[in-house]
């Protein structure tokens, strides 16, 4: 097959790092892949591009809404002849239905990579998922997404989930056991910005030194949200922060970091307090890696981490909840901790491995343009 793949940018995302590891994958499947961004200054997994050879189309974006990536992307269409084109993320998604529109031929899937809670406005994510009505199917990463997307008329018949996939040879367990820390190290991953809720996070960690007396290191790996709520939201935390000198002196800002697992390997867990999500790439990884997650029971997250098996669940909007979760995580014995880092192992390669990922995309592509095909054939017939 011929595939292209749509997304903004390279820059260091969820989307990002799971579009370019399926571009790898199908293109070491023997499939001919090409790639289309429009922010192409954005390059941090560009290298792994590169290193597979896949051939990126790039239109340099200014401004909002551009009808030159659309005029772009359709000419890019018309010309190449692709059996399939799939897009990550909102803005992609709505330029690939247009330019699809126009140019014709191709086979479209798009993936919404987030909740429907991440919608700013209703009328402009009504808009944005009408435009679904010109895309062949739609590819949620979480189930609980993937129904809430099947309960709308328009789109009921063609949504399918296909969780994240990851390269389980390069994300696995540190070689030695995990062991019970005198003192614990949380990491946390992820932009910055309202979503990620940290505030919660830095409250429930006063409660929990007012309990136990000490306060358990703190790093967060991420780039500062640059929008205008993520910009009054960082300034928000540090203030917290600095009214807080002890948990300041407890928390490590690591700005934006490449080597996700080694850093997971030198935690003893990874919190994740998100208010919503689509799959977190974060919390596969640390899977992956062995690590128990301490995660807002929301969205996908309780499949996915099953409390008391892989790590543990709290209520986002409560700060009492999250140290309660610190404080089962803190008390498990040297045993416990080895059964939730197998256990979080076994789910991780049972259920995330970019294997299954890339196969699950190629047998959705057949079956989309197996089903192209009988109908242009019934159309020959008829006419």
């Amino acid at each position: 097959m011929k595939i292209l793949l749509v997304i903004d940018h390279f820059g260091p995302g969820g989307a990002q790092r799971q579009i370019v590891e399926l571009a790898c994958g199908l293109k070491q499947h023997g499939h001919e892949v090409e790639m289309f961004v429009y922010f192409p200054q954005h390059d941090f997994f560009r290298p792994r591009i590169e290193e597979q050879q896949i051939v990126v189309h790039e239109y340099s974006k200014v401004g909002r809404f551009s009808f030159g990536v659309v005029s772009s992307l359709a000419s890019l269409i018309r010309k190449s002849g692709f059996d399939v084109i799939v897009s990550f993320l909102k803005s992609a998604n709505v330029y690939t239905e247009l330019a699809g529109l126009i140019s014709g031929g191709a086979t479209i899937v798009v993936s919404e990579r987030t909740s429907h809670h991440d919608d700013k406005s209703r009328i402009a994510a009504f808009a944005t998922r009408m435009l679904h009505v010109f895309s062949d199917h739609i590819v949620s990463n979480s189930k609980t997404h993937c129904a809430w997307l099947q309960g709308k008329w328009w789109l009921r018949k063609k949504v399918t989930c296909i969780y994240n996939g990851l390269d389980l040879e390069s994300f696995c367990p540190a070689r030695s056991a995990p062991q019970a820390p005198q003192e614990l190290q949380l990491l946390g991953i992820g932009r910055i910005g309202p979503e990620k809720n940290i505030l919660n996070l830095i409250k429930a960690l006063e409660l929990f030194h007012d309990e136990f007396e000490y306060i358990p290191r703190i790093s967060w790996a991420g780039q500062r949200d640059e929008s205008p709520a993520g910009r009054v939201y960082c300034r928000q935390i540090d203030e917290l922060l600095e009214s807080l000198p002890g948990i300041r002196s407890q928390w490590h800002w690591l700005g934006v970091h490449s080597e996700i697992l080694e850093l997971l390997q030198q935690h003893d867990a990874l919190i994740h307090p998100s208010s919503y999500e689509g799959l977190p790439n974060v919390v596969c990884e640390a899977l992956a890696a062995g690590l128990p997650v301490l995660v807002s029971d929301v969205c996908d997250h309780p499949l996915l981490i099953a409390d008391g098996e892989r790590g543990f669940l709290f209520d986002a909007d409560e700060p009492a909840s999250i140290a309660g979760a610190i404080s089962k995580l803190q008390q498990l014995n040297v045993h416990d901790r080895r059964r939730f880092s197998r256990n979080a192992r076994e789910y991780a390669e049972a259920n995330l491995g970019s294997e299954r990922m890339v196969t699950a995309y190629e047998a959705l592509f057949v079956r989309l343009l197996s089903t192209a095909a009988d109908t242009t054939a019934m159309n020959q017939l008829d006419s």
